[in-house]
């Protein structure tokens, strides 16, 4: 049987003396989940900053992981760990989606922006 590949990216906003704990705690339930789900872990990334922009160090290294096809769905805590708007989630959905890649969260499952927020893309 093929398990499926996943990527975890954990996120918190600041640091500060509980930053590495919260991390931990985060990563944990994306590897408890990863676990139930019979997912295979290719590799797991962290940062600790603001999620406005994409330019994350961690991030970006599951961007590449993305497309060099390594994964077949990014796993994330809950969706405000990924990003903060609702535009910056449609682009970067898209982008996992032209790669065949499929989003999940550990809140959520299965995540469609397009499906769930009633936006198409054009």
């Amino acid at each position: 049987m093929n398990r499926e590949k996943v990527w975890l990216y954990c996120r918190i906003d600041k640091g500060g003396n509980m930053s590495e704990e919260l991390l931990e705690t985060h990563r944990y339930r994306l590897e408890e989940y990863a676990a139930e789900h019979g997912l295979s872990i290719m590799g797991i990334s962290r940062d600790i900053q603001n999620g406005i922009n994409f330019d994350r160090p961690g991030l970006l290294e599951v961007n590449r992981a993305v497309e060099e096809h390594l994964v077949d769905i990014v796993l994330v805590f809950n969706l405000n760990r990924l990003c903060r708007h609702t535009e910056d989630m449609i682009r970067y959905w898209n982008f996992l989606k032209q790669n065949e890649v499929r989003l999940c969260t550990v809140a959520d499952g299965f995540v469609n922006p397009i499906m769930d927020s009633g936006i198409a893309t054009a």
